[in-house]
C-alpha cells in the first residue's frame, strides 16, 4: 500500500483551503489513518471515508468514521459539496484519483487535493494529460514546502515533494423554465409581425 500520512498540519491548511461548513458532505478517499478526515472533524463535519487497506480501514472505523467503500476509484454512489484527499502517487496514480472526485463533486463543489510533483515535471502521456486536463477544469496548483512529509510523527515518510492541487465545480444555475419560455415566445410573436 501506497501510504503516506498527511501532516495534521497540512491537512488543516487542505480543510481551511476547502472552506467546509458543518452544513456540507465530505469525502477524504484513500483516508489512510484519518489525518485529514481528523480535520475535518475539527471543523464539525463527520466525513464518508474510503480506505483500500483494510488493516488502516479497522483503525478509521475505530475512530468512528463511515467507511463507505474499499476502492476508491470503484466508488460512485453519491456526489459530495467537498473532497480533500491525498492519493497514492505511485504510476501517476494522483492524477486518476483526483480526476475521478472530480466526477464525484456536486456542482459548485470543491476539492482540494496533494498531487506528486512528479505528475507536473513529468512528459509522459498520463501527466501532460492531467496538466491538460487540470488547465481545462480551471485547477490550481501551488507547492508544498519541500520535507512536507518527513515529520517524523507521521506512521510513514517520504521524501517526495508534492502540490496542493484546488479545484471548484461549476454551479448549474436553473432558470424558471416558465418564464423563459414566455419571453422566448414574445419574442418570436414580435418577429412574425
Amino acid at each position: 500500500v501506497d501510504f503516506f500520512p498527511t501532516p495534521a498540519e497540512t491537512a488543516k491548511m487542505m480543510v481551511e483551503l476547502a472552506g467546509v461548513t458543518e452544513d456540507m458532505e465530505v469525502l477524504e478517499p484513500s483516508a489512510g489513518n484519518g489525518n485529514i478526515a481528523d480535520q475535518i472533524k475539527q471543523v464539525g463535519v463527520m466525513p464518508d471515508v474510503i480506505e483500500i487497506s483494510s488493516e488502516l480501514s479497522e483503525i478509521l472505523k475505530a475512530k468512528g468514521y463511515n467507511v463507505v467503500a474499499d476502492d476508491f476509484m470503484q466508488y460512485a454512489e453519491k456526489k459530495y459539496d467537498r473532497i480533500i484527499m491525498n492519493p497514492p502517487f505511485s504510476n501517476g496514480m494522483d492524477g486518476d484519483h483526483v480526476k475521478h472526485a472530480y466526477e464525484l463533486l456536486k456542482p459548485g463543489g470543491k476539492l482540494v487535493a496533494i498531487v506528486g510533483e512528479g505528475t507536473f515535471i513529468r512528459n509522459d502521456k498520463k501527466a501532460t494529460a492531467f496538466r491538460e486536463w487540470l488547465d481545462e477544469v480551471g485547477g490550481t496548483e501551488t507547492k508544498l514546502e519541500s520535507g512536507t512529509f518527513q515529520d517524523k510523527t507521521l506512521l510513514n515518510t517520504t521524501g517526495a515533494n508534492a502540490r496542493v492541487v484546488v479545484i471548484e465545480k461549476e454551479g448549474e444555475f436553473i432558470e424558471d423554465s416558465t418564464d423563459e419560455t414566455v419571453e422566448k415566445n414574445e419574442v418570436v410573436e414580435e418577429d412574425v409581425a
